[in-house]
């Protein structure tokens, strides 16, 4: 993992795992469970990964287990109960585990704009590879073109003191 992960919860005992799933009704891949084993959720530094040619976005934190239940409730009228939201993305979206099927362990970005399962991007195989890609992120890494920015605005409610 090339991302520091901080503030997580105690780590989930056996009992909590298997609570979750059955709640959820399936059995969450072993990959994700040592990375539970690690850090039960948590903020990680601020970071950057692909999810299509033309957009990125950066995890903002992993779900702790008490919520995963809460916040599958959320997004299976969308996605249904083949995948399991393990974080939050930039911009009210997710990043989900397959946890049915030939695909189980893969990683999926869930686009919360897009509905049904359109909405989902694949990104990696696993959990390791897709945590192998995420970058931490610097915006003195982003270099603007002159001209590039035609035009800004400000949320005028941002500037009261």
């Amino acid at each position: 993992m090339t991302i520091k992960i901080g503030r997580s919860k105690e780590l989930p005992s056996q009992e909590q795992i298997l609570k979750v799933e059955v709640e959820l009704g399936v059995k969450l891949p072993i990959e994700y469970l040592q990375f539970l084993t690690q850090g039960n959720g948590g903020v990680p530094e601020t970071n950057i990964f692909k999810v299509s040619t033309n957009n990125d976005s950066g995890i903002s934190e992993f779900i702790s287990l008490d919520r995963i239940v809460y916040e599958a409730g959320l997004i299976k009228d969308q996605i249904g109960k083949d995948f399991v939201p393990v974080a939050h993305a930039e911009g009210g979206n997710y990043l989900c585990l397959a946890v049915t099927g030939l695909s189980t362990g893969s990683v999926y970005f869930l686009d919360h704009e897009i509905p049904g399962e359109d909405g989902l991007i694949k990104l990696a195989s696993s959990l390791k590879e897709f945590l192998e890609v995420v970058q931490p992120f610097d915006r003195k890494q982003i270099k603007l073109k002159p001209g590039q920015v035609k035009k800004a605005w400000i949320d005028p409610s941002l500037l009261k003191n």
